[in-house]
């Protein structure tokens, strides 16, 4: 896998860099699945490692009680959730994303049609400190 990931929204006004994502995995809270329809796969970043190309003024807030949604304002793609120092970026964003996932998020909450079908770990909610 690259070092750096490129991303672009759907109708690829939004564009980024991840540069050093630290893993990938899955939150399957009940947010997520009103986001996106389904889970979130996710790349978590350091914030200073999510470098905007371009698009900037197209990234609308969806301001919550948890995390900070930010979305694409003309095509509407999910693009990340701002953690407070970190980033989960949407994995689907990046094409040449090549990483295993780490970890499954929030599976208490999962739609009960749901399966999950690899090995990473499982947390309830969120991994112990």
């Amino acid at each position: 896998m690259a070092d750096t990931l490129k991303g672009a929204c759907l109708c690829g006004g939004v564009t980024y860099e991840v540069k050093d994502p630290e893993a990938m995995g899955y939150c399957h809270c009940t947010r997520c699945q009103r986001w996106t329809g389904s889970h979130l796969a996710g790349v978590v970043v350091a914030e200073e490692n999510f470098i905007r190309t371009g698009g900037e003024d197209l990234i609308e807030t969806y301001e919550t009680e948890f995390a900070p949604r930010n979305f694409c304002r003309n095509c509407g793609s999910s693009i990340y959730d701002d953690l407070g120092g970190k980033y989960f970026v949407a994995a689907g964003l990046m094409r040449d994303l090549d990483m295993t996932p780490s970890f499954h998020l929030q599976v208490a909450y999962k739609a009960p049609w749901e399966e999950i079908g690899d090995a990473a770990p499982q947390f309830d909610e969120n991994p112990p400190g």
